[in-house]
């Protein structure tokens, strides 16, 4: 005969903070994307000098889309990553808003300060448990 078993569902806060982190992800992914277009027209030199620094952004979306997958697996570690590089990405936003004021800065703030807002709730530290 089977056993039942339980199946547990994501809490609300954990299930958001996924769907904004994908969000990021793929914007980032698509912007990263059109600032490789334009370095495809610069010379060589420059070119090489521009793509190392496509690697910071490219390490935060990368970092971000696996947190968004691993969310799943409850583990602890998956939360604070989450919450590192959101906060990162909000003490960002606040220092280029320092210079000046965009829809993009804006709107990558926001999402990274709901995700913050949402791993510190208690549904979502009750969720990370392992």
């Amino acid at each position: 005969m089977a056993e039942s078993y339980r199946v547990e569902v994501i809490p609300q806060p954990v299930s958001l903070a996924r769907i904004c982190m994908w969000v990021q992800a793929g914007l980032g992914a698509v912007g990263l994307l059109l600032l490789l277009t334009l370095v495809g027209g610069m010379e060589a030199n420059a070119a090489g000098a521009a793509l190392l620094l496509f690697a910071v952004p490219l390490g935060a979306i990368l970092l971000i889309g696996f947190a968004a997958y691993r969310m799943t697996s409850r583990r602890r570690w998956v939360r604070v990553a989450g919450l590192v590089v959101e906060s990162l990405l909000v003490l960002n936003g606040l220092w280029s808003l320092l210079g000046e004021v965009s829809l993009g800065t804006l709107l990558n703030m926001a999402l990274a300060a709901a995700v913050v807002w949402l791993l510190f709730t208690r549904q979502s530290a009750a969720w990370f448990d392992r």
